[in-house]
């Protein structure tokens, strides 16, 4: 199951551009985001666009508005982040149109929950073609052994989790963990040998 979240304007371009890329099948999600108050009819007329269009293809296609209070920035993005949170399936994000303060909530819901995000995508302003963009995995910090591992791979590279267990005094299997998460976060790239 994917699940489509966009902020949006005025203009269906952005959410057709997603379906016809990545697919729309039943039981698909396509989550708009959109103010809380609207102020102007071509809002819901954008709406019922994109519900009428996604009811032709499959009627169990849910199409759902996320509201969000614009005046208020942070609890905005928290209503963002939690919708991400909470999201099930594969999330696909498309970071483009509606209100600016929109927009930059969403871009920075996205940054915060990116490791949840599986494809993001932008639809360009300039010259009205979209493209996937890669989303940098942004952490806090990393925990002291995390750090460690790290900062040995780093002093000792090239290196083998077996080198890694016995300078750092740790099992192997803590340090495979540990490499595992960096990989992960893109921090450490691992390239197998053969035994």
């Amino acid at each position: 199951m994917k699940t489509y979240i966009s902020s949006t304007g005025f203009d269906t371009s952005q959410i057709l551009s997603l379906m016809v890329k990545y697919g729309v099948e039943g039981d698909d999600r396509i989550i708009l985001i959109r103010p809380e108050k609207e102020t102007d009819t071509r809002g819901e007329t954008t709406i019922q666009a994109v519900r009428d269009l996604s009811r032709q293809i499959d009627s169990s296609i849910k199409v759902e508005i996320h509201r969000v209070d614009h005046q208020n920035f942070e609890s905005m993005l928290l209503s963002l982040i939690d919708l991400i949170k909470k999201t099930e399936g594969e999330i696909i994000a498309n970071i483009s149109g509606g209100p600016r303060e929109i927009f930059l909530a969403f871009t920075i819901a996205c940054l915060s929950q990116s490791q949840r995000i599986i494809k993001t995508t932008n639809y360009s302003d300039v010259d009205r073609v979209m493209r996937e963009i890669d989303l940098p995995k942004i952490v806090r910090s990393l925990d002291e052994k995390s750090k460690a591992v790290l900062g040995d791979v780093r002093d000792n590279q090239p290196t083998t989790i077996t080198e890694i267990s016995a300078r750092l005094n740790l099992s192997e299997s803590t340090i495979s963990r540990q490499v595992g998460r960096l990989v992960d976060l893109d921090a450490l790239k691992v390239i197998p040998e053969g035994k």
